[in-house]
């Protein structure tokens, strides 16, 4: 089953910035990612224990820690504390078949290589990047629903 945290913890940011100056209680957003609010609120603390949002108690207003073109994809995944890489080869394979004891072996190095590349790609993809790219896509949108 795929993780999809990252995607959601990107959103929540994007959607902070886009919604800036709105009241915004985690209703709203959590709406906007299709989940309920306490979900919302966990993923918020997440982002402020790795100094990423500033959040105060019992308010609605919620500011980031620094500008967004220095808050990477990197610093967000690191922030939702990952257990594991995002492919993880499966151990549990067969002693007794040569296969099975040499293939997790041999696979590891390559999911190991790609994390380190997709870790790399994640540094490179700013916030201020990610709020960009889809106030874009809003506007293209926009435009297409008008000229129909």
């Amino acid at each position: 089953m795929a993780n999809t945290r990252l995607s959601d913890l990107l959103q929540i940011l994007v959607y902070l910035k886009v919604h800036e100056g709105e009241k915004l209680p985690s209703t709203i957003i959590a709406a906007s990612l299709n989940t309920n609010p306490s979900l919302v609120r966990q993923m918020i603390s997440q982002l402020s224990k790795a100094e990423i949002l500033k959040t105060q108690r019992g308010s609605t207003q919620i500011d980031f820690c620094r500008p967004l073109d220095e808050i990477t994809a990197l610093d967000v995944y690191r922030a939702s504390a990952p257990t594991h890489n995002l492919l993880v080869v499966d151990h549990n394979t067969s002693q007794t078949c040569t296969v099975g004891v040499a293939f997790p072996n041999v696979l590891a190095v390559h999911f190991d290589q790609l994390q380190r590349e997709i870790e790399a790609k994640l540094a490179k993809i700013t916030i201020a990047q990610l709020v960009e790219e889809t106030q874009a896509d809003i506007a293209q949108h926009a435009k297409i629903d008008k000229d129909e």
